[in-house]
């Protein structure tokens, strides 16, 4: 009685590790899959190694819920920038979307380290915009890594739109460290290549405009009453090319 009780708990044992074994398995070949999607689609590779670094986190740490979300979420991202990967332009509303996945993602991976606002002004259309794909995604990842991560309590990441002559002004203000400690702290590659996807957007937002904006991009410290700095803006310009054709 005693050993078949023994054999049987050992069969359930032995049962158990093999389907945790299965599913771990399971889990990295979806993210090898999905890191082959992500580099077709041209996303920045060092976009794409912070998300599989997370997922391999997730599932180190026995996690496997949140791997499985964390997985599904950079699927639909993916297949979201695929769908638009062959196009000049999207509308506000699409790259809007491709962003609070992207956004959701960041807080899922840093257990709601920071919050997120995004808003426009009244007679702004976010259906009836056009901006470059994904274009965003680099200066909010910049303020997440650079800025609200080292931050002393909760961080805040607002975004907001406005249209000035033709012009979208997108302000993406943190209330994290600054600019100047932040340049300090930067140690890591993963930190050093959030800055580089930065640049890279940056020119791609420069050739988009053209002369049509004047300076497409200002990253400005925002300071305090007491002149303090107390977190970092950056505006940027997209010509609106759709109200000229």
């Amino acid at each position: 009685m005693i050993l078949g009780i023994v054999l049987l708990s050992g069969a359930v044992l032995a049962v158990v590790i093999l389907r945790h074994k299965n599913e771990k398995l399971h889990l990295r070949q979806r993210a090898d899959e999905l890191k082959m999607q992500a580099l077709r689609a041209q996303m920045n590779p060092h976009f794409i190694f912070n998300c599989l670094s997370s997922i391999n986190h997730f599932i180190l740490n026995e996690e496997g819920d949140k791997a499985s979300e964390y997985l599904t979420r950079f699927s639909r991202l993916i297949r979201t920038v695929l769908q638009n990967a062959g196009k000049m332009t999207v509308t506000l509303e699409e790259e809007l979307s491709m962003l609070r996945l992207y956004l959701n993602m960041e807080q899922l991976r840093f257990k709601e380290v920071f919050d997120y606002t995004i808003g426009f002004d009244g007679d702004l259309h976010p259906s009836m915009v056009y901006v470059p794909s994904f274009i965003l995604q680099p200066f909010c990842e910049n303020a997440i890594w650079h800025g609200l991560l080292h931050k002393d309590g909760k961080g805040i990441l607002n975004i907001h739109f406005a249209m000035r002559n033709d012009i979208l002004v997108c302000t993406i203000r943190d209330n994290g460290i600054g600019r100047q400690r932040a340049e300090a702290l930067k140690t890591s590659p993963v930190e050093k290549g959030a800055s580089f996807g930065n640049r890279l957007s940056a020119e791609r937002l420069s050739i988009f405009n053209g002369e049509h904006t004047g300076t497409s991009f200002v990253m400005e410290d925002v300071k305090d009453a007491e002149g303090q700095v107390a977190g970092t803006v950056v505006t940027l310009k997209i010509y609106n090319k759709q109200a000229h054709d």
